[in-house]
């Protein structure tokens, strides 16, 4: 792991790399039966597997990019997490932000995602991005949709109907009043 070689700031945020400190922050976010309702994934059983995880991941050295750690430039505090992850069966990139409740509506998952989306179209140049939620977590849903992703299918998973949205570097470009580059 390349520890601490990207960071994004925001205007109120900044996101980088996970560290081996962060584990114990890990693995509380990951426990939190408000924050975990709505993943479809299993929660993290103890710190120990958190610090394995981060220790374990390998989307900084393979792609450049990943999950970032989010914390406030304010205070310092870990938030959560967001940012990209290529799937490696698929290829796909995904988007995906995970925050502490303490932080829900207040912007900071469309701030953190979009900085994330900025750097995945204009730093490491991605053609495409897919966020997905499951079709009752509506605040997920509006902050995707907040970013300028279109909803492109229902995907089902294990029982679970997801609502996937994307957008490519071109719709993205427009959105931000940015001129498209010939690759998008």
């Amino acid at each position: 792991m390349n520890e601490g070689k990207f960071s994004i700031t925001t205007r109120r945020l900044v996101l980088r790399e996970f560290r081996v400190e962060d584990a114990e922050n890990l693995w509380r976010l990951c426990t939190d039966p408000d924050v975990m309702r709505y993943t479809g994934e299993p929660w993290l059983p103890d710190v120990a597997a958190a610090r394995q995880r981060i220790e374990s991941y390998r989307g900084y050295r393979d792609n450049g990019f990943g999950r970032w750690a989010v914390e406030s430039i304010r205070t310092g505090e870990f938030m959560g997490y967001c940012g990209l992850h290529r799937k490696r069966d698929t290829g796909v990139v995904d988007l995906a932000f995970r925050l502490f409740p303490e932080f829900w509506s207040h912007g900071f998952a469309t701030e953190a995602a979009r900085a994330s989306l900025d750097a995945g179209f204009e730093t490491f140049g991605l053609d495409d991005v897919v966020g997905r939620a499951l079709r009752e977590n509506l605040p997920s849903v509006s902050v995707l949709q907040k970013l300028g992703m279109r909803y492109r299918h229902l995907a089902e998973e294990d029982g679970e109907f997801w609502l996937i949205y994307g957008i490519s570097r071109a719709e993205y470009q427009r959105q931000r009043g940015k001129p498209a580059t010939p690759e998008g």
